[in-house]
């Protein structure tokens, strides 16, 4: 069989993305776990309501003597910031120290004790909000923390599976992960939630990544060579026009690295792109509720669609750029650098004139367009990362992940303070930050951007 890469391709982004949904679950399920108009309590605090105002903070919502399905958690703002920031921060702490583990027990024996780790965290998470608040909080900082290397791990997977030619491929379905995870998680969480029960939303994605993590264990591995799947001539292809696949691996040389124009172009590009798109996973609900007036129901497909259509964008994106052979390397890659951020630029200024009592449908569509274009990204900078670093793609997907967090982190705050009121003039500001980011960090992406191997990346075979 010639084609058994695609099966590992295919079996490696299911089981990165239930990964990722194992972490997202709460995101979803949060809605449900504190509405207190469901819980039987509901009727107890309504005969309190005129004693105090602060009466909802105090009440006990989730005494022990209530199964965890009944308890509800109302946590305020701060508590809801924590929450979420949470997994952000071990995602951005544990960057390095899990790069570490990938490279000294390699990628099959790394991606399952963190599957395998992650179900459970995932199914434990009921019974640490029910225990306290500060442990739920621990668990998401390690949740983050060990599911950091979900992106550096594409590069290990795309150098040591993916031919020469089939690297932007490669890189399109790899990535589309958060997306993936996000189709299944947003309508099954939240499906689950209101016709079961809350804590059975963990308990599933819980079982799924588990299922998946078993499925990672029994088909991939760290060298084509030694697959029972692969046959000589298929580990030949792949092998071909890359370093020796027998040699020992050489440290990442971080101080010659960390020195690369090229490189920092591309963690420029990767921070200003998720900056902005992290207003679709975090925001958007908030937006389309608030200022676009739509209902939590519609809201919810509403965010889907330009996730839906951001995966087709990812695939072809990936197989254009390989294909494409009209222009160069770097030609391609700052091309749909450029049209990602560009594109998507040009968008947000279509929506600053197009205020929603205008026209809420066309608000409504222009508002999603950007999160679309900016999918191009996979032939843009993601690509860039293999192009220069080779073998060296997941120290490079490490720094990546670092800014990705730290561009999170400030959004998760920054963006709340600016739209106090959820009015559209706020949010105006907002887009004109947007603007800005997009095309200042894609002018700096063009201007060094490399497309060549470094010099300390390893040698080619003859």
């Amino acid at each position: 069989f010639y084609y058994a890469r695609f099966i590992i391709l295919t079996v490696s982004v299911l089981f990165l993305s239930f990964v990722q949904a194992s972490v997202m679950a709460f995101n979803t399920t949060y809605v449900v776990m504190c509405n207190t108009t469901t819980s039987p309590l509901y009727s107890d605090y309504g005969r309190m309501m005129n004693r105090s105002a602060t009466i909802m903070i105090e009440f006990e919502w989730a005494p022990s003597y209530l199964p965890i399905a009944l308890q509800r958690f109302p946590f305020n703002s701060v508590r809801r910031s924590f929450s979420f920031a949470a997994s952000f921060a071990g995602g951005l702490i544990g960057t390095f120290p899990m790069l570490y583990i990938l490279r000294r027990l390699g990628a099959h024996m790394t991606m399952c004790i963190i599957g395998a780790i992650s179900s459970l965290l995932c199914a434990l998470t009921p019974q640490s909000i029910s225990a306290s608040f500060e442990l739920f909080v621990a668990l998401r900082f390690i949740s983050g923390f060990i599911t950091a290397p979900l992106f550096p791990v594409m590069g290990t997977i795309i150098e040591d599976w993916a031919t020469i030619d089939e690297k932007g491929l490669f890189v399109g379905v790899l990535s589309a992960q958060m997306e993936i995870a996000s189709l299944f998680t947003l309508p099954v969480a939240s499906t689950i939630a209101e016709k079961v029960n809350w804590p059975t939303v963990f308990y599933v994605h819980g079982l799924l990544c588990a299922l998946f993590t078993a499925a990672w264990l029994v088909i991939y591995r760290n060298n084509p060579a030694d697959h029972w799947m692969i046959s000589v001539k298929e580990a030949e292809t792949i092998k071909r026009g890359k370093h020796h696949s027998d040699a020992t691996p050489s440290s990442p040389p971080y101080c010659v690295l960390l020195s690369s124009p090229a490189v920092w172009s591309i963690f420029t590009a990767a921070a200003g792109t998720v900056f902005v798109s992290q207003f679709l996973g975090v925001f958007s609900p908030q937006y389309f509720i608030s200022v676009l007036g739509y209902s939590p129901t519609v809201t919810g497909t509403l965010a889907i669609i330009p996730i839906i259509a951001a995966l087709p964008v990812k695939f072809l994106t990936g197989i254009v750029s390989d294909r494409l052979t009209v222009l160069s390397e770097i030609a391609k890659v700052r091309l749909f650098n450029s049209l990602a951020s560009y594109l998507a630029a040009f968008f947000f200024v279509l929506v600053l004139f197009i205020p929603p009592s205008a026209n809420s449908t066309a608000a409504t569509a222009l508002i999603m367009i950007p999160f679309i274009v900016i999918s191009f990204t996979t032939g843009g900078f993601q690509k860039a990362a293999l192009l220069v670093a080779r073998q060296h793609s997941p120290t490079i997907f490490s720094g990546i992940h670092i800014f990705t967090m730290v561009a999170l982190l400030t959004g998760t705050f920054i963006i709340p303070l600016l739209t106090s009121d959820n009015t559209f003039n706020q949010w105006k500001i907002v887009f004109l930050i947007f603007i800005i980011v997009l095309v200042l960090s894609n002018g700096v992406f063009i201007i060094f951007v490399s497309a060549e191997p470094a010099e300390w990346a390893e040698r080619k075979v003859e």
